[in-house]
């Protein structure tokens, strides 16, 4: 693969994978006809599943050690030929086994009305696309026309499923559409699908049937009408997994009109404000980090009567607020009219929605309705629909095909690049609620699938990080801007040819020809003129200059004999106009500057331990670290010191594992057979055992297994290091025998564990992570959660994010409003405690934690569940001043329920607090008991802490009612 798939993409592809193998088999043996679906959420990459599944089954896969069915073949099932064309197109982006590029498509096939001419079967190792149509009635390929040289395409399918060479396998891509009743002995009465699945007219039905889609229940019903076929439990991936990844947006952002007022204008315009933002955001983050760019989109969802004159009228408010569009170039359109569209100035021709991702140049893009189904665009980042109330299908639709990330990972250090912003000047609160509820994940029945549960901002606003700006800051700017202002004026009229200004503007006038005073008209000129303050850039009192050259003056001509050659021009060095300084916000003024460093510096000390997960392959883990490591110039010989020490461990571990090793290496090479002697004359029967060795073929079939789990890097480096000395056949002998020796095995997965958590406790030691940009980061911290012991690191500062300015306003956040007020989605308790936090004098600032987010920006705990190891997020983290002055962190964590879990995170909580106990000032969990009544377990209290490690019973409840708790004052 060309990707890399997410964790939760591989454990779907593996599993998937296995299934069908089973699948397969059970066939082969019984004829069992079997389903599976493929369920997963929109935006979830169930295209890039679907290649990895099948380059797996065509040739193996090493990383999920899978071995290949050389004799697969998959047809891929869909109603729509653009949407396979898309997919044929995605498959040979990602898989690299499958295409060599986009135009040598190797094992893809588009079936098209004259396939029949050239195939009579299909072949293995090939992907055979479909759409439905070619199989209508009077389609070409069912007649057995001439084109097709009389071949009817079920029975190429027909051969192609009796063939015992042959092991077809069918995709149907959006599974939950098209699916009918079992084909009859009427034609006419089966749907396309039912007789693709069982069979045409007596045909072979179909072995193994894969249906993909985000809604799987359509798709499984209609498989279990089917009384001879078994429908395997479905391969799941769970909406939350997706989130986690980083492949979705965080946040969708709805502004709808509180009363039905005429806002459409203004809604544009603000639309094309955030879009502006966007690409000046997207353009500085990819620079900064090294990054493709993005090319943001602009989305218009226009009115169904939409006329030319309109859209003209949309283009020149877009290309008012927006820079840098062409009136050519810069739009295109969707519409299902498949038009071109002149409309006054402006070219709109019309584009296949699957080209719109790589069509850099379109900027901005119309629709009408939802666009083609699986459609996808991740650099999509705002929508301005026109669509009304009664039109929620559509725009739930298009949000949902607009929620993949650009670079397929979250924007840890700009929230705003997490989010996409939908501006609906037809709606308002009460009916944008269906499109809220589809978002939400709480309904699936608006024509798509739910894309899983968002985090949907109604009214939302942008808050950012309160860095202090004093009285004294300002009036310190205030009088660099008013000398830099004398200081142009000083250059100015230091300049030939200045004089007095008229109406503000200093002129130069010099003279004609003849020696003649030019006109007023043609004499006054600006002389560097200020752009307007809204467009400068803020610039120090000295030391940004330009200069310029002034015009020499010109007189009347002197006889030839008194000429002299001309003076060069005078230059003039005028300093950079700056932007005049505006005092400071009451966000700027909610901390002093020594109050926000100690904010920060208690801040940075909190430690994170994430939680780890198991290495699906130790070496390949290892390779993967070592890759990285040389990548980014952390260590460039890691890749070369692994292979290495990788050769020298095996032939250490075959030393100190000889009669372990003896066995399996002997089972590998000779294999015991019974030799059965019938003597028919005599009525005898004789029965010896032989051995056969295994020919060199055999033994590099046999090192596969070794090629698997080593993988291919370890165990080539293993070939080249001994080959001169003992050849290819022995080298895959040891190697097969070694991968056979479970001792081996164990050995050099612990030394593979601890050569990874060498590398990166070297790294975390080094501070050279801080200096890698974020995609590196995330690859690096994914690889460093599958090392033993723990991986520590810090909470990543919130610059800024967005919330609802619907909430509850509080003071003190470290990120807020301009007013200084931070909106909040609390609960009564939350707000209880914050309120009551936020009343004592030692408390400078608070935190609202990002609760059950996989986010950098959040702090978790680790603890032990009865499901495996998780993450508790302590709800508020606040800021207090120690005896002598200094912040600290102090944790407040209210509970409402006592639920099963609660006593396993209190005992996360004082594991936690044990390891780090000089951390916090103060670490209160706060019981709601109802009726106003609030309990606080005190967890940095030794008492406390030795309760909770001693204490058994499910329900905790009765802790916050024993003497270890107090009231919460």
């Amino acid at each position: 693969m060309r990707v890399e798939l997410k964790d939760f993409q591989a454990g779907a592809v593996a599993t998937l994978a296995n299934k069908l193998q089973s699948m397969r088999r059970r066939y082969e043996q019984d004829g069992e006809l079997s389903s599976i679906c493929l369920a997963s959420p929109t935006g979830s990459g169930k295209t890039v599943m679907c290649a990895a599944t099948i380059e797996a089954l065509f040739f193996g896969d090493d990383d999920l050690s899978l071995m290949p069915d050389e004799n697969a073949v998959v047809l891929w099932l869909s109603d729509s030929p653009s949407l396979n064309e898309q997919t044929s197109v995605r498959f040979s982006n990602v898989a690299d086994k499958l295409a060599d590029s986009i135009l040598d498509r190797r094992h893809l096939v588009t079936i098209t009305n004259d396939f029949g001419a050239a195939h009579d079967i299909l072949e293995p190792r090939h992907v055979y696309f479909l759409s439905k149509d070619l199989l209508s009635k009077n389609g070409l390929l069912t007649k057995g026309s001439e084109a097709n040289s009389g071949r009817v395409f079920w029975d190429i399918l027909d051969r192609t499923i009796r063939d015992p060479e042959r092991n077809l396998y069918l995709f149907i891509d959006e599974a939950h559409r098209g699916l009918g009743a079992n084909a009859s002995s009427e034609r006419g009465t089966a749907t396309i699908y039912a007789s693709l699945i069982d069979g045409l007219d007596g045909r072979a039905a179909m072995p193994i049937v894969v249906g993909v889609s985000a809604t799987p229940q359509r798709f499984e019903a209609a498989m279990d009408q089917r009384a001879d076929r078994v429908r395997m439990p479905k391969v799941a991936v769970t909406p939350r997994e997706v989130q986690e990844s980083g492949l979705l947006k965080d946040i969708i952002e709805l502004r709808v009109p509180e009363k039905d007022d005429p806002v459409e204008h203004q809604y544009l315009t603000m639309a094309c404000e955030r879009y502006a933002l966007a690409c000046r955001e997207w353009g500085e983050y990819c620079a900064r980090e090294g990054e493709s760019p993005v090319n943001p989109l602009l989305l218009i969802q226009a009115a169904d009567n939409a006329s030319s004159s309109a859209l003209a009228e949309m283009c020149d408010q877009i290309t008012g607020l927006v820079p840098g569009l062409s009136e050519a170039m810069s739009f295109a359109n969707v519409f299902g009219e498949h038009k071109d569209i002149a409309a006054g100035k402006y070219l709109i021709p019309y584009v296949e929605p699957e080209f719109v991702q790589d069509a850099s140049r379109i900027r901005v893009l119309f629709a009408k309705e939802a666009v083609s189904n699986g459609w996808d665009c991740p650099r999509a980042e705002v929508i301005f629909s026109q669509r009304r109330r009664s039109d929620s299908t559509y725009i739930a639709q298009l949000v949902g095909r607009m929620v993949r990330t650009p670079l397929a990972r979250r924007i840890e250090s700009d929230d705003l690049l997490n989010s996409v912003a939908c501006y609906l000047p037809q709606f308002n609160p009460e009916s944008t609620q269906d499109v809220v509820d589809y978002l939400m994940g709480r309904k699936d029945d608006m024509g798509e699938s739910s894309i899983g549960k968002q985090n949907i901002v109604l009214n939302p606003v942008t808050i950012t990080a309160a860095v202090p700006k004093s009285e004294a800051d300002y009036q310190q700017e205030l009088k660099a801007y008013e000398e830099n202002e004398k200081a142009i004026e000083t250059a100015r009229q230091a300049q030939p040819g200045y004089q007095a200004s008229l109406a503000g503007i200093a002129i130069q006038e010099p003279l004609d020809m003849q020696g003649a005073q030019p006109s007023l008209a043609s004499a006054v000129r600006p002389v560097d003129v200020p752009a307007p303050e809204a467009e400068l850039a803020p610039q120090p009192a000295t030391g940004n200059y330009v200069a310029a050259s002034a015009p020499q003056q010109l007189a009347t001509p002197e006889p030839s004999s008194a000429r002299t050659e001309p003076t060069q021009p005078v230059s003039i060095v005028i300093p950079v106009p700056m932007a005049k300084p505006k005092p400071p916000t009451k966000r700027e003024q909610s901390f002093t500057h020594q109050e926000w460093q100690g904010i920060r510096t208690a801040f940075d000390s909190i430690p994170v331990q994430r939680i780890p997960k198991k290495a699906r392959n130790e070496f390949q883990s290892l390779v993967k670290t070592a890759t990285l490591l040389v990548e980014t110039g952390l260590d460039v010989n890691a890749a070369a010191d692994v292979k290495k020490q990788f050769v020298q461990k095996l032939k250490g571990y075959i030393v100190a594992n000889e009669d372990e090793y003896r066995e399996a290496k002997h089972d590998v090479e000779v294999a015991e057979t019974v030799k059965i002697t019938l003597d028919k004359l005599n009525e005898t029967e004789d029965q010896e055992q032989e051995e056969a060795r295994t020919d060199a073929e055999g033994l590099r079939k046999a090192a596969r297994d070794a090629d698997m789990h080593f993988t291919k890097e370890f165990a080539n480096e293993y070939r080249r290091a001994n080959f001169k000395e003992l050849g290819r056949p022995e080298c895959d002998l040891r190697l097969a025998a070694a991968v056979r020796t479970q001792t081996i095995v164990d050995a050099l997965e612990g030394w593979a564990a601890q050569c990874r958590k060498e590398y990166f406790d070297k790294v975390d030691g080094s501070g050279d992570y801080d200096y890698l940009n974020d995609a590196a980061k995330q690859r690096y911290d994914e690889l460093a959660r599958e090392t033993e012991g723990k991986r520590l690191t810090k909470i990543e500062w919130p610059t800024s994010t967005s919330t609802s300015d619907d909430f509850a306003k509080y003071p003190c956040h470290i990120v807020q409003k301009e007013d200084g007020l931070c909106p909040l989605d609390l609960n009564p308790a939350e707000d209880y405690i914050v309120r009551n936090e936020l009343a004592k004098n030692r408390t400078v600032a608070f935190y609202r934690n990002p609760s059950g987010s996989m986010s950098a920006k959040a702090f978790s705990i680790p603890y032990m569940s009865s499901v495996g190891r998780k993450a508790l997020h302590p709800d508020f983290l606040f800021f207090v001043k120690d005896g002598d002055g200094t912040i600290k962190p102090s944790i407040v964590d209210p509970h409402g329920d006592f639920l099963s879990d609660t006593l396993a995170k209190l005992k996360g909580y004082v594991a936690y607090l044990r390891e780090y106990p000089d951390v916090f000032k103060q670490v209160l969990f706060v019981g709601d008991m109802g009726g106003g009544v609030y309990k606080v377990l005190n967890l940095l209290r030794a008492d406390v802490q030795d309760a909770v490690m001693g204490y058994s019973d499910v329900d905790c409840k009765a802790l916050f009612y024993s003497s270890y708790a107090n009231d919460y004052q």
